[in-house]
């Protein structure tokens, strides 16, 4: 079972790129107070005050990362004129409004000589490259804004976040996982989406058991588990053959969402891959009956599942005439192409049903030869 490669890039958004309301206030000369965050993006909550105010007469801010072990920076101060460009420069970034916010921010990350400033309008221009779709250029100056070290934590974590999800919309899973780790190394705290991002770049990188651990991590930080967690989970159990498992995963979510074909067939698919028919066949008629069945591998191999247990003589003319029933009704809908090989199954069901005329009549169909005098049991399909 394989995933999609752009599976999972776990809402990559302004949220992540945007510096913290603290941050903000400070750049503007504002305390704050009575402000939500969208309105000191927007330098709506009162005009930047022209004499800056002295840090210990700002109100403070706890921090996000209590548990740290990356100091914060000495320095986090910028310039009126700076503040202004970069506030201005975000919000346009925010807006979509991609030419005031290179206006605004390209000057500072190119030639500033505070580090705070050149960061905090690296990761602007980042979004920008991101949003136009040039995700390698969002990498690279999102990781300039990561490694100048130079914002406080509450900006710095949720700017590594961001680069290691890059990382993964960029399928360079190796470097997605480095910088996860080093999230979960430096900022004392724990994410399920963190954990969930690292699980999907272990299981890029075909380290299934430490992909099934991270995603149980995941699941146990978090009150709502995403469902796409569990397909991460399930493709890794796929991977390591150990089907029982797969299916007790996808059980659990089949009874969260019973309407979801895709988890309905994933179940069936793991109890088939388990050889475990008879829990497998109830699954595929009931997916099959509500017309969740639209591929022809999944009618062939209910087909040859039935065609199978008639072989191992369980109820073998009941079993045999199911088999071809479900070929008929594939062919009918055009979902098993009318082949030789299809034509085959088809007439050797209906032989093993005791149906020797039909079973001819679909030979005849595939340009096969007739059923000889003397039959002989034919094997498993």
């Amino acid at each position: 079972m394989k995933l999609d490669p752009r599976l999972l890039v776990y809402g990559l958004c302004i949220a992540l790129f945007l510096p913290s309301a603290t941050a903000l206030a400070q750049m503007s000369g504002i305390t704050g107070q009575g402000c939500t965050d969208m309105q000191m993006l927007r330098n709506e909550c009162g005009q930047p005050q022209k004499k800056k105010q002295k840090e210990s007469e700002q109100p403070k801010q706890p921090s996000q990362y209590p548990n740290a072990t990356r100091p914060e920076p000495k320095d986090t101060t910028v310039s009126d004129k700076e503040a202004k460009a970069i506030n201005e420069g975000l919000n346009a970034a925010n807006s979509g409004d991609a030419a005031t916010a290179q206006k605004d921010l390209q000057p500072i990350a190119d030639n500033d000589s505070n580090a705070y400033a050149r960061a905090m309008a690296l990761r602007g221009l980042a979004q920008l490259k991101y949003n136009s779709g040039d995700t390698k250029g969002a990498i690279s100056l999102q990781k300039q804004a990561v490694d100048l070290n130079s914002l406080p934590n509450d900006d710095y974590f949720p700017a590594l976040f961001a680069l290691a999800q890059m990382y993964m919309a960029d399928e360079d899973y190796q470097n997605a996982l480095a910088s996860a780790d080093q999230w979960l190394q430096q900022s004392g705290k724990q994410s399920a989406d963190l954990y969930a991002l690292k699980g999907n770049a272990l299981y890029r990188l075909e380290k299934y058991p430490d992909a099934v651990a991270a995603i149980q991590k995941a699941k146990s930080l978090s009150d709502q588990p995403k469902p796409d967690w569990d397909q991460i989970l399930i493709a890794s159990y796929f991977a390591m053959d150990k089907y029982d498992d797969a299916a007790k995963v996808a059980e659990v979510a089949l009874a969260k969402d019973p309407n979801n074909a895709k988890l309905l067939l994933t179940v069936a698919q793991s109890y088939m891959n388990a050889q475990q028919y008879d829990k497998a066949l109830p699954l595929l008629e009931r997916a099959r009956a509500s017309g969740q069945i639209t591929d022809e591998g999944t009618y062939l191999n209910l087909a040859r599942v039935y065609y199978n247990l008639a072989v191992d003589g369980k109820d073998q003319n009941a079993n045999a005439l199911k088999a071809a029933q479900v070929v008929e009704d594939g062919m009918s809908k055009g979902i098993i192409k009318p082949t030789s090989a299809n034509y085959k199954l088809l007439g050797d069901a209906y032989h093993l049903a005791g149906d020797d005329a039909k079973a001819n009549a679909a030979y005849d169909k595939g340009g096969l030869p007739h059923l000889a005098e003397t039959h002989k049991t034919r094997k498993k399909k």
